[in-house]
């Protein structure tokens, strides 16, 4: 009896050892990567701010309404095309190190429309 909890325990016990080396392992390439989504984000988030900001500067001119909403689907078009082609990117660094990443979405208003892009979250 004494033999089979001590078998026991010591399988218990290496079990735990290498769930801590791999764990270890893994927590040091996540945190890279966490690093790119923290960066990315950050990119996405200056490029929605620098949209709002042409947005507004181009309602200041003046210029006809028409004008301006087909100012307006271009500038929107340009930021989708380059929010989507970072998540592209990233998407596929993440996978080559084994991690599945989630874009979540989030609603952002430039000028008078409300647009999505998508930050991302790591899983």
């Amino acid at each position: 009896m004494k033999k089979r909890i001590k078998k026991a325990l010591l399988l218990v016990l290496i079990m735990i050892t290498v769930l801590a080396l791999f764990a270890q392992s893994a927590f040091a390439i996540s945190q890279k990567l966490l690093d790119e989504i923290d960066k990315t984000n950050e990119q996405i988030f200056k490029e929605v701010e620098k949209a709002q900001e042409k947005a507004e500067k181009e309602a200041l001119k003046g210029k006809g309404e028409e004008e301006f909403e087909e100012f307006l689907d271009k500038l929107i078009e340009k930021l989708i095309e380059s929010t989507e082609e970072k998540a592209a990117k990233l998407i596929k660094k993440a996978a080559k190190e084994g991690v599945t990443l989630e874009k979540t979405y989030t609603k952002v208003e430039i000028y008078d429309r409300v647009v999505t892009v998508d930050p991302f979250y790591a899983h």
